[in-house]
């Protein structure tokens, strides 16, 4: 498992890194594989954000954003919420025989932050593996995001997302 561990406007201790990753090394226990776990850590006037990012094996990507006053804190709390995840993916997975040899898949979209002015702040790229429909609301709702980006059998690009009514909806590419 590697762990990468990012700042943004500061910079951490040798201590603080190694302390974190300690706390890190925990996560192994409730999945495996797991391929890297990410932190990005940023400080805004006196609260701490902590973004943890668990990549696993056959695509799984989980996602967790704390803020709080001390960076422990924080890091705990994104830590308690990954680990909901793995348990929902756990038991929507692990524990249904019928889905078990279900190969799924994740992406993720960068999150929107209100500008004053429309502008791009941030691109990320990701790999888009096909999907059924269901598999990709699955997704989109372990990541706790509003929208989720996929390919579909046929490969087509597709975009499920949450209406105002709490109803989903697709785009798909023509």
């Amino acid at each position: 498992m590697e762990f990468v561990v990012r700042t943004q406007h500061g910079h951490l201790s040798p201590e603080t890194r190694t302390h974190i990753e300690q706390k890190l090394a925990v996560i192994s226990r409730y999945l495996t594989p797991i391929r890297t776990v990410t932190v990005d850590v940023s400080q805004k006037d006196k609260h701490h954000r902590v973004q943890l990012t668990v990549t696993g094996e056959h695509g799984i990507l989980l996602r967790a954003e704390e803020k709080a006053t001390e960076l422990m804190y924080a890091l705990d709390a994104a830590m308690n919420a990954v680990r909901t995840q793995i348990e929902r993916y756990k038991g929507r997975h692990w524990r249904n025989a019928q889905r078990h040899a279900a190969t799924p898949s994740a992406a993720t979209v960068a999150d929107s932050y209100p500008a004053a002015e429309p502008a791009i702040v941030r691109t990320k790229a990701f790999h888009i593996k096909p999907m059924d429909d269901e598999e990709a609301l699955e997704q989109m709702e372990l990541l706790g995001h509003a929208f989720f980006v996929y390919r579909g059998y046929v490969l087509q690009v597709r975009v499920i997302y949450r209406r105002a009514d709490g109803r989903h909806a697709v785009f798909i590419t023509a």
